[in-house]
């Protein structure tokens, strides 16, 4: 998995049109500029983080199987394995896996576009998770 124009795109013109909604608010100029910060923020954070992929959480390889367990491989080394759940999205675009960790805890969700994988693994992928063996 690699960087992702789409999610790149996706995901400024989400932060453009939050912006767009602060700046028409009746509120005051320091109002209006702490609430861009904060969207800025959030903004570069999700880019390293999801589309960039160069934080040290980030997901860089996901390995899933037929009998619903997942492996994830994180920039820092740390591997994760957790069991698929029910509810994963799939599109011939973009895929948002759903799983939780093997201890348990939260329920995550990942997001893989299409152009941050080559194509045979990503058609892989979505055939796995709408026909489960």
């Amino acid at each position: 998995m690699g960087y992702s124009h789409f999610l790149t795109a996706t995901l400024i013109g989400g932060h453009m049109l939050g912006a767009t909604s602060i700046l028409l608010l009746p509120w005051g100029h320091a109002a209006r500029l702490s609430w861009l910060m904060l969207a800025g923020m959030f903004l570069v954070r999700e880019m390293r983080r999801v589309a960039w992929k160069v934080a040290m959480k980030a997901v860089i390889f996901v390995k899933t199987d037929g009998q619903g367990r997942v492996l994830l491989i994180l920039r820092n080394g740390q591997r994760l394995e957790g069991r698929l759940k029910p509810g994963s999205f799939v599109a011939p675009f973009l895929v948002i896996l759903r799983w939780q960790a093997k201890g348990g805890g939260r329920v995550r969700h990942i997001a893989i576009a299409a152009d941050a994988t080559d194509a045979d693994n990503h058609r892989k992928l979505r055939v796995l998770l709408r026909h489960p063996l």
